[in-house]
């Protein structure tokens, strides 16, 4: 009696699930270094929005607004030295809270800000890395805000 085969062996299936976890376990990498890639762009232009909001609040009132990083609960917080709250516990327009724990501020040039003189700045920098890499973000003496990325080839906006 001849009969007929139907299916696949327990060696076909067991070898397509090894190639599915395989492929599995890359895409998860890729989604991961990708996120961890976002959120340390998201933060860069956070950052680079209230640094913008800070310097026009600056030429428009003719007021200085000099920076300070402080850290509690272990997450740092950008500031004006006209806000009140250091600590970021208070939503204040003039502060800046970590927005994603992995993102750390690593270098703030000393008297980074503002003067309320024709757009006039203390020029600077400010560094910002995670896993994923390393942003720096630039002022200039007239106020011009770049955004740059450290590492193989330097690529600034």
């Amino acid at each position: 009696m001849k009969r007929k085969q139907r299916g696949f062996s327990l060696t076909e299936v067991m070898l397509v699930m090894g190639i599915i976890v395989t492929l599995s376990m890359g895409g998860i990498y890729g989604w991961q270094k990708w996120q961890q890639q976002q959120r340390l762009w998201i933060t860069v232009q956070w950052v680079r929005g209230f640094l913008q909001q800070l310097r026009s609040d600056a030429n428009w009132k003719n007021v200085d607004h000099l920076l300070r990083l402080s850290h509690s609960d272990s997450r740092w917080c950008l500031s004006s030295h006209l806000a009140p709250d250091t600590r970021c516990k208070s939503a204040s327009r003039w502060q800046l809270a970590q927005p994603f724990a992995e993102v750390e501020i690593v270098e703030m040039t000393a008297g980074f800000g503002f003067y309320g003189i024709r757009n006039t700045a203390w020029p600077g920098h400010l560094i910002l890395r995670s896993a994923a890499g390393e942003w720096q973000i630039i002022l200039s003496a007239w106020g011009r805000i770049r955004t740059c990325k450290t590492g193989e080839a330097k690529k600034c906006s």
